[in-house]
């Protein structure tokens, strides 16, 4: 017999004494009590209390739907467990945020508490709130203020809102319960908060301070109304100052928080419409002090060269808003080409100042003296309180005949030297372009493989291969007679080249035999010999075209007239009737195969496109110099449902000839997607990309790093590719299966690994056309903005042909990303998605 060890009885022992002590012990029962109680009972409209709920027994369900005269603000839970003199206690705290919703003595109702079915209910509370604060010490350490730097304003006026919190104790947690409100103003907020020491009256404050621009948008008084914070103020515990030195690590701190909420004072402002222009002159729009200033790179030129005239306004208020003054140049003296505007706008604490500088390349066609009349700006002093006129000084030309410059003398009126013109950086120069592809090649579709499509072609050779035991255990199926009649037929045309003469009637049987079979085949019917008639139909039926179902039975008849007519023919005539024979039956299944791809593809081109003459025209147009008209003929053929490179290609030069940058370059990176390694169009989109005033910083993006090779292969020869190699694999997998040899192993290895990289890079390409496809800007110029709606906060701009990525799409705007950390919504008809 064997014996228990101690090891064994020990165990044992110690669950006995567990259970025994879990029953003896005294257990709490469902009894409960519920307790309510404030921090304080008297209250300023503006101030808050805190309410506790304590619930002896546990947690139960409270329900505080009856307060009414309260807000109420949850702040958790916290539950203990006690055992004491042999019996378990246990309580849990609910703590809540009262915020007064009126003056007067309010109630805070009994609140109900449920716990296993079983309610009861607190006390009631009477809450006195009064409209002044009712403790002064606590008036004195906390308190808001808000101000305006204009208390008077015209419409367009920019003001700063100043909201400032004092604070003489210490806080965490400070944020808006109700964050100020513009209604009326256009605002935006400085990027940082301040916070700064100020002395009142003695009493030492930490000073909180945010500031606003607002720009009023309507006329009339407006009240904004007062921000209000909330807070947790640090309530030191109290304990013997002897054990201060040991108890002041934070790990030790028996600190608690008592909620605070202040509210900043009412601010009124009045807006005054701007009073009615009385002259004729066009006004700018402009509301603040501004100036204007002129300068052009050079004052003696030859007729047809360039010289570039900048424009700068700077001053202060609404300066974005400004656009170029109207300029009086001769149109029979002056050619003008625009520029892209440069600005430079800051936000200050006097509202927003800078400058935009407009640039104009101007080409005079004539020689001669000629002045450039001074240039006007009208804008609204908000100093002088009335319209004022700047203008820029007169600027002399000097223009020669073409010819050799006989000197260059210095310009007559400069901009500083921050500010130094380039000459003939507007210039378009697109002569230097590489000219559009006008074969017949253009109209072929290079539609990539779509996702669907891709996933069933890799995953049919993995079907096949799963099956391929299932069907190795039966016997081969009957060839099917289509298959009889092909081999058949190969096997008469390759019998009739061996004769290689007309002598022999075999070599003509064997020729007739041939052409039966293929023709057979394509009904799957067998057979020795055949009519015109039942010809036809067959070919008919199987959708080959007329013309080639006549040439067939025209070889019929030629072959049947010398077959039986005792006509001899030479080695040259048989010689083409073999090569005819081969065209025909090469024909009848290039068409076979054509009918069924055209029977099963969702994609069927609709009869009575014919896009062939729109894009014969546009070529027309486009060396006729009607660049606008070629390239809207080119995108007609493209809507014509043909995706080609060489299609798009055509159309961004045809934009670019016609100095549309952003359509340019919008159909040039669609032609890039089809064909990434093409160096006449990678040549021409830089170009192109040269004249675009918004440049990216640089930086690196880890998916283009990664997937080099997407910029270089033809997204369509990555997806062949991908499924040669996954072909290849399992081809490779069933004969070693066959063989009952390892799949993974050399060969094998290679393969799958080429199949993977393959696939990844055609599922990287699809992740980034789905997640965030790329855009184009093709407006002049589009205001990035905080929101959907034109009021909302103009964070900045981009202007013609820049590339964007787009993030959402939503109620007629884009939310767009330029560059890390520059983000916003442009309206959807100002930029298009590649």
């Amino acid at each position: 017999m064997l014996k228990k060890t101690g090891k064994e009885i020990i165990p044992g022992m110690v669950l006995l004494l567990s259970l025994a002590f879990i029953c003896l012990m005294p257990t709490a029962g469902i009894c409960f009590e519920v307790t309510a109680r404030v921090d304080k009972n008297r209250i300023s409209k503006d101030d808050s209390l805190v309410l506790n709920v304590e619930v002896e027994g546990g947690k139960a369900q409270l329900d505080l739907s009856t307060i009414k005269d309260f807000k109420v603000i949850s702040r958790g839970t916290t539950s203990s467990m006690n055992y004491i003199n042999g019996k378990l206690e246990r309580k849990a705290t609910y703590q809540y945020v009262l915020i007064p919703l009126k003056q007067g003595r309010l109630l805070i109702p009994p609140i109900r508490a449920t716990m296993d079915g079983e309610t009861k209910s607190s006390a009631q509370i009477e809450i006195g709130v009064s409209e002044k604060m009712v403790d002064p010490d606590e008036a004195k350490a906390l308190f808001a203020v808000s101000e305006v730097s204009k208390e008077s304003v015209f419409v367009g006026e920019q003001l700063v809102y100043t909201l400032k919190f004092f604070t003489s104790k210490r806080l965490s947690g400070l944020g808006y319960e109700t964050p100020p409100s513009f209604e009326g103003f256009s605002s935006k907020s400085f990027e940082k908060e301040k916070t700064y020491i100020s002395n009142i009256n003695g009493i030492q404050y930490q000073v909180t301070e945010v500031n606003y621009i607002l720009i009023p948008t309507v006329g009339g008084n407006f009240k904004i109304e007062p921000a209000v914070l909330i807070a947790n103020v640090i309530v030191k515990s109290r304990r013997d100052p002897r054990f201060d030195s040991f108890f002041n690590d934070s790990f030790f701190s028996s600190n608690s928080y008592k909620p605070v909420r202040i509210s900043s004072s009412p601010v009124e402002i009045q807006v005054s419409p701007l009073p009615v222009y009385e002259g004729k002159e066009d006004v700018s729009g402009l509301v603040g002090e501004f100036d204007i200033e002129a300068g052009i790179d050079t004052i003696e030129i030859k007729a047809g060269d360039s010289s570039t005239l900048t424009l700068k306004i700077s001053g202060k208020g609404n300066i974005m808003d400004a656009g170029l003054p109207d300029m009086d140049l001769d149109e029979q003296i002056f050619k003008t080409y625009d520029d892209n505007p440069v600005e430079n706008i800051a936000l200050t604490h006097e509202g927003y100042e800078g400058y935009k500088i407009f640039k104009k390349a101007i080409v005079p066609v004539r020689s001669g003296q000629f002045l450039i009349k001074p240039v006007e700006l009208i804008y609204f002093d908000v100093n002088q309180k009335q319209y004022q006129k700047v203008f820029t000084a007169p600027i002399q030309l000097n223009v020669l005949p073409s010819g050799e410059l006989h000197q260059v003398g210095p310009p007559s009126q400069t901009l500083s030297p921050q500010n130094k013109i380039v000459k003939k950086e507007v210039h378009y120069e697109n002569k230097d372009i590489f000219e559009i592809k006008e074969g017949l090649e253009v109209l072929e579709d290079h539609r990539d493989l779509s996702p669907v499509l891709f996933a069933i072609c890799m995953m049919i050779p993995a079907f096949l291969f799963s099956g391929l035991r299932m069907f190795a255990s039966f016997k081969k199926k009957d060839v099917p007679v289509r298959k009889q009649m092909e081999e058949k037929a190969k096997y008469h045309f390759k019998q009739a080249k061996k004769m290689g003469h007309g002598d022999n009637d075999k070599f003509l049987g064997h020729l007739y035999s041939s052409l039966v079979a293929v023709v057979l085949s394509k009904g799957s019917q067998k057979g020795e010999t055949i009519t015109m008639e039942e010809t036809r139909n067959i070919l008919r039926n199987a959708e080959v075209e007329d013309k080639k179902v006549e040439e067939c039975l025209g070889l019929f008849e030629t072959i049947e007239s010398v077959r039986f007519g005792n006509k001899k023919i030479d080695e040259n005539r048989v010689r083409a009737m073999l090569t005819e024979v081969k065209q025909v039956m090469k024909i009848l299944s290039i068409a076979f195969i054509c009918a069924c791809l055209f029977w099963f593809s969702p994609l069927k081109i609709h009869a009575g496109e014919n896009p062939t003459a729109d894009f014969i025209e546009g070529i027309n147009r486009y060396k006729a110099g009607d660049y606008e008209a070629s390239a809207q003929l080119f995108e007609a053929v493209a809507r014509a449902d043909i995706k080609n490179p060489y299609l798009f290609y055509n159309i961004g030069n045809a934009y670019l000839k016609a100095e549309n940058i952003g359509l340019a370059i919008l159909w040039y990176e669609r032609a890039k997607n089809l064909m990434p390694g093409d160096p006449d169009l990678n040549f021409n989109l830089e170009h192109a990309k040269s004249f675009v005033a918004d440049k990216k910083e640089g930086g690196t993006d880890v998916l283009a790093t990664l997937f080099f090779w997407d910029n270089f292969f033809k997204v369509k020869t990555i997806q062949i590719s991908a499924i040669v190699f996954c072909v290849l694999f399992f081809l490779w997998a069933s004969v070693r299966t066959l063989k009952q040899q390892r799949v993974f192993s050399g060969i094998g290895i290679a393969l799958i690994a080429f199949t993977i990289v393959l696939v990844t890079i055609v599922c990287e390409h699809y992740y980034s056309l789905s997640s965030r496809p790329g855009a184009i800007v093709i407006s002049s110029e589009a205001p990035v903005r905080s929101g959907l709606s034109d009021t909302a906060t103009k964070l900045f701009s981009l202007h013609e042909g820049t590339k964007v990525m787009v993030e959402e799409q939503k109620n007629g705007y884009l939310k767009i990303v330029f560059t890390k950390g520059k983000a916003g919504w442009v309206k959807a008809d100002q930029v298009m998605i590649i």
